[in-house]
């Protein structure tokens, strides 16, 4: 394996510091003598233990390439080739969680180099019509239909205390007219803030008992993410203002997004670490600057079309699933502080009853007060600096009652 990456880093080397015209023809043949020639059996193969390592290794090649040549024909093969691209993101809800780690790692590391076809294939060309947005007209007729069916099944519902409908949890309609942003009034920070971190239910919420902090906590970790995001996608010319939505097509979040809102949907039932790797990737992608991902991650003020989902609509879900799971737990802010001691190393594992779930719950209060970060800095300085204050974030006082 040593042998390997010196080999590779020499070629990277060499492909950066080379003419063009040699840099491409060298990619060209690590792409049709390894990539296609080695690795791609390696990644077919059927021997999940064969899959595992070859996508742990490709992982590990994302992260080392320099080279724009190099790195060109690494998207091209991974991302432009229909079966692998499919298999990759079908792999993140693999029955191995070992294997979905390695393949959401994957997509992590890709979502980190300074290719614009990445986030485009991923994840833009499935947002581009905005879809997704329910027209003033749909959703009139959507909020009549949803009181006709609520009335037909009421018989059913009432009998559960934890349903709430879409109209229920989601904040109605703001305008006529869909918005990337909150109108004013409603897109101060705490605002924004408050969204995601009143996601998250009093009764579950355990970060203060060890005096971890609340939000703020994140905030500087959230404007290196941000920064970063930004530098990357500084060349790439995206739109500053969204076109008008488009609801001839239905709607497709796509693969990746899909699949994501799948994993996340069972942070309560999924190892820990699983959890750690979708949220990181979820978080990476909420800190790109561009309109559509800040409109369909980062504004919960939106009003999705029929049978779509957002990342904010999956966790007010989510949030009623953890109201239900919870009723038999006993003791519960003790056993959350005891989980929290023992993710931290403060004491040993003793075999906690309903662990799976009170990790679960862990990861998604520590996520909400991430995306709260993340929806901090990347709001406008004038929305959240006052007058005369001192350079650099400033974290709003925030009613969390």
């Amino acid at each position: 394996m040593t042998n390997f990456f010196s080999w590779l880093d020499f070629l990277d080397h060499l492909m950066r510091e080379a003419p063009q015209v040699l840099a491409l023809k060298l990619a060209q043949c690590v792409h049709r003598f390894w990539l296609v020639d080695v690795l791609q059996p390696q990644l077919l193969h059927t021997c999940e233990q064969v899959v595992l390592v070859s996508t742990s290794l490709l992982s590990a090649v994302v992260r080392l390439v320099q080279s724009s040549s190099l790195l060109d024909q690494i998207v091209h093969f991974l991302l432009r080739t229909d079966a692998l691209t499919h298999l990759l993101l079908q792999r993140c809800d693999h029955i191995s969680d070992q294997i979905s780690m390695a393949s959401l790692s994957l997509v992590e590391e890709l979502l980190q180099k300074p290719h614009k076809d990445i986030l485009d294939i991923l994840v833009l060309n499935y947002l581009q019509n905005r879809s997704y947005l329910c027209s003033p007209v749909g959703a009139a007729e959507e909020r009549h239909l949803e009181s006709s069916e609520a009335n037909e099944d009421s018989d059913d519902l009432e009998e559960d205390p934890f349903f709430f409908s879409d109209s229920q949890l989601l904040p109605p309609p703001l305008s006529s007219s869909p918005s990337a942003s909150p109108p004013s009034g409603l897109g101060s920070s705490a605002d924004v803030v408050n969204s995601f971190l009143c996601l998250v239910p009093v009764q579950v919420r355990s970060a203060q008992l060890l005096q971890e902090g609340g939000y703020e906590s994140y905030v500087h970790d959230a404007h290196t993410l941000v920064t970063d995001c930004g530098s990357l996608s500084l060349s790439w010319d995206w739109p500053l203002r969204l076109r008008p939505p488009s609801g001839e097509d239905q709607f497709f979040e796509g693969p990746l997004l899909g699949v994501l809102f799948t994993r996340l949907g069972r942070v309560l039932e999924q190892p820990y670490e699983v959890s750690l790797q979708v949220t990181a990737v979820l978080s990476r992608l909420s800190s790109f600057s561009h309109p559509l991902l800040q409109e369909y991650l980062m504004n919960p003020y939106i009003h999705l079309s029929h049978c779509c989902r957002s990342l904010f609509s999956v966790l007010i879900r989510l949030m009623g699933e953890l109201m239900q799971r919870i009723q038999p737990v006993s003791n519960l802010t003790d056993r959350l502080l005891d989980t929290r001691r023992h993710l931290l190393g403060l004491t040993p594992n003793t075999g906690l009853e309903h662990l799976t779930l009170l990790k679960g719950i862990i990861v998604l209060e520590e996520f909400c007060k991430e995306l709260a970060a993340i929806a901090f800095v990347k709001l406008p300085l004038e929305s959240r600096d006052s007058p005369g204050d001192s350079p650099g974030p400033a974290v709003p006082h925030l009613d969390l009652q």
